[in-house]
């Protein structure tokens, strides 16, 4: 038996060596691009321009309850009144209020209420969400207070802001995994 001796140019071993690294490349640029899939939304987000007062009462130790809340011409304005239960009246400013105070750890305890109040729209809580009804101590505070922050809504400057979509179905991607 003849022995046939074939040879295989270096220009195509190097292409062969070139298309493996481009098949490797493509294969996990595929694999690793699902961000290139993603989808956006439009989000509007208003910011107050005016202030409000809110009056929040302790009702057992540290368990506050809004009574009231004002809106006054600027969110400079704003204020918080805390009546505590041994009868102590303070006065705070919203930055106030947004500082965890070392000096007035009983300020610490209003936090979690005014968040659920008008007082959160301040603080950074979304203007689409209504005001809680268990952070008022009374359903006739819940109601004012839900009447008046939609005049707060129809002053808030408006931005609109694009952002990606959240949850499951949120990619374009149509890959399927699985058996």
């Amino acid at each position: 038996m003849v022995k046939i001796k074939t040879t295989v140019p270096k220009y195509a071993k190097k292409a062969k060596k070139a298309s493996i690294i481009l098949c490797t490349a493509l294969f996990f640029s595929s694999v690793f691009s699902c961000g290139s899939n993603v989808e956006y939304q439009n989000t509007e987000v208003l910011t107050p321009t005016q202030g409000i007062i809110t009056e929040v009462k302790e009702m057992e130790t540290d368990q506050f309850k809004i009574t009231n809340e004002t809106i006054v011409s600027s969110v400079d304005d704003s204020r918080i009144i805390a009546e505590y239960a041994d009868g102590v009246r303070d006065t705070f400013t919203l930055a106030e209020a947004q500082l965890a105070d070392e000096e007035h750890p009983r300020r610490r305890g209003t936090h979690g209420v005014l968040m659920y109040g008008m007082m959160g729209y301040m603080m950074g809580r979304n203007m689409g969400q209504a005001p809680v009804r268990s952070a008022y101590a009374s359903d006739a505070a819940h109601k004012k207070s839900t009447s008046t922050s939609s005049s707060l809504r129809k002053t808030a400057s408006r931005k609109t802001v694009r952002t990606p979509k959240k949850g499951f179905g949120s990619s374009r991607s149509t890959r399927s995994y699985g058996g």
